[in-house]
């Protein structure tokens, strides 16, 4: 990547003109136990884990991120952050990929909880959100929607996961996410029940978590489409390309995925070809830069955007930001909402690290976007520190 040139070209750059150069990233590692465990397709678990990005510069502000960092990369040329102005970011986030091999590109980016941190320093500096920064800005609320409905230690499955579903329906909410991957007969017998639970007035998705092969998935998800899916989340591996396309042409039920991939690889396999029509990157990859790009060739292809989001509320912060300058699917007055994933299973750290609760309005459920430049969270250095497990510093 030539550094100069991009630096230049950055719309940022200019405008910190004296605000200072980045002396140090600091990388949290946080973990914590749960009351109880729970399970999808592909594991238990009875602990969350998280990794924060702390970014600091000699003009006195911090900024603080969800996610990747730039690992070994970043170990080995701290050159590339350190010294240089965070109005650099999207440099930054092009600088960080792996070096490229023999007549090779360079590899992807995928500093994501780095490139967030740099993002709200950007926004501290000159007095602004994030979502000022990334703009338009659409929208000062966003739509999300419940994950939640893992798999329990219930004597009857799909009974404790109706159960569950009611109850979040008595909270209001209008659209949730279950997770299946169990095996056809179960997957068909959990959300039975849990449509039979809810009704029809309760949106409902399922997410099997790369579960099946595409002839299993072909079968199971004829026999899905009576429940009036939402969508259906990873049914096969992200790479299973040829997979997802023969899904897409046999399914009626919407599918969707790309939680884990990078903004590349979203890019030249999902979106150019339009190979599913809800396309799902998490910031812990694609960071707000990668996730800027994604938003306008996602809307440019006709693809609704919905992000993963599983981490802490500063991830949730910077879900936010990102989602209120997303384009809606299209301008009709109806419009499928533009909305995100909002994590509502147990996590010891995820609110308690920053300051502001990020919380659905009761009266509609919406969630404002925080207010205030960068994020708009504050965190909570105490509350890092009690979960942390490891600290790495690079200066």
């Amino acid at each position: 990547m030539n550094s100069r040139l991009m630096e230049v070209e950055s719309p940022l750059k200019n405008r910190g003109a004296g605000a200072g150069k980045i002396i140090r990233v600091a990388i949290h590692e946080l973990e914590a136990r749960l009351t109880r465990r729970f399970g999808w397709s592909l594991n238990w678990t009875d602990r969350r884990r998280a990794t924060l990005v702390e970014v600091t510069t000699d003009a006195g502000v911090t900024g603080w991120g969800d996610g990747s960092w730039g690992g070994q990369r970043l170990i080995d040329h701290p050159e590339l952050v350190i010294g240089r102005s965070p109005f650099a970011v999207e440099a930054i986030y092009d600088d960080l990929r792996p070096a490229p091999g023999h007549q090779t590109r360079a590899g992807e980016a995928s500093a994501g909880g780095l490139d967030q941190a740099l993002w709200d320093i950007c926004g501290k500096l000159l007095g602004c959100s994030v979502s000022d920064l990334l703009g338009p800005r659409r929208r000062s609320r966003v739509e999300p929607y419940l994950t939640a409905l893992y798999r329990q230690e219930w004597p009857d499955l799909a009974a404790g996961l109706a159960d569950e579903a009611m109850a979040w329906k008595q909270q209001g909410w209008r659209a949730m996410k279950m997770k299946t991957g169990y095996g056809p007969e179960t997957d068909v017998r959990v959300v039975r029940a849990v449509r039979e639970a809810i009704g029809n007035e309760v949106a409902l998705s399922v997410d099997s978590n790369c579960a099946y092969d595409a002839g299993t998935a072909m079968s199971l998800g004829c026999r899905l489409e009576p429940y009036d899916l939402l969508w259906w989340e990873e049914p096969l591996l992200a790479t299973d390309l040829a997979g997802y396309e023969r899904l897409g042409r046999a399914l009626r039920i919407p599918l969707a995925s790309g939680e884990t991939l990078s903004a590349d690889r979203l890019i030249l396999d999902y979106i150019q070809p339009r190979l599913v029509p809800i396309v799902q990157p998490d910031l812990d990859t694609v960071g707000l830069t990668g996730g800027r790009r994604l938003s306008y060739l996602c809307w440019l292809n006709h693809l609704r955007l919905i992000p993963h989001n599983w981490g802490t509320a500063i991830r949730t912060a910077a879900t936010l930001h990102w989602m209120a300058c997303a384009p809606a699917p299209t301008e009709a007055l109806h419009s499928q909402a533009v909305t995100f994933e909002f994590d509502q299973t147990e996590s010891p750290f995820r609110d308690a690290v920053v300051e502001q609760r990020i919380v659905r309005d009761p009266s509609d459920g919406m969630i404002a976007v925080p207010q205030g430049p960068g994020l708009g969270v504050d965190v909570i250095p105490e509350a890092v520190a009690q979960y942390r497990t490891q600290l790495i510093e690079v200066s």
